[in-house]
């Protein structure tokens, strides 16, 4: 009998070791799991944050090409309006010395 009872405190005992192992990885494995989290979550605000100025920067770079092409397209106009403008100023001189020479004549 004595034999069984030492048996019992042996198995008994080996449980209580592996169960004693068991919670040690179980905390083990839930620091690294809690370490892993942490290095995921720095990870992604990093890559957040690396998308967002790409986003920014693109933006940007879209605005300045949009704002340089309608002042481009802006310039072409002004010059046409000159151009016109240029071909019209004899017409509109020739025209204000005729009122002017009809009001002397008069």
């Amino acid at each position: 009998m004595e034999r069984v009872w030492e048996e019992l405190k042996r198995i008994e005992a080996q449980a209580e070791q592996i169960r004693s192992e068991a919670e040690s990885k179980a905390k083990d494995i839930t620091r690294l799991a809690d370490q892993e989290a942490e290095k995921l979550l720095a990870n992604g605000k990093a890559y957040a944050e690396e998308k967002a100025k790409q986003l920014f920067d693109n933006t940007i770079q879209e605005a300045n090409h949009s704002r340089e092409e309608r002042l481009r397209l802006n310039e072409k106009a002004t010059e046409k309006l000159e151009e016109q403008a240029n071909r019209r100023m004899d017409q509109a001189v020739q025209a204000v010395l005729n009122v002017i020479l009809e009001e002397n004549k008069v």
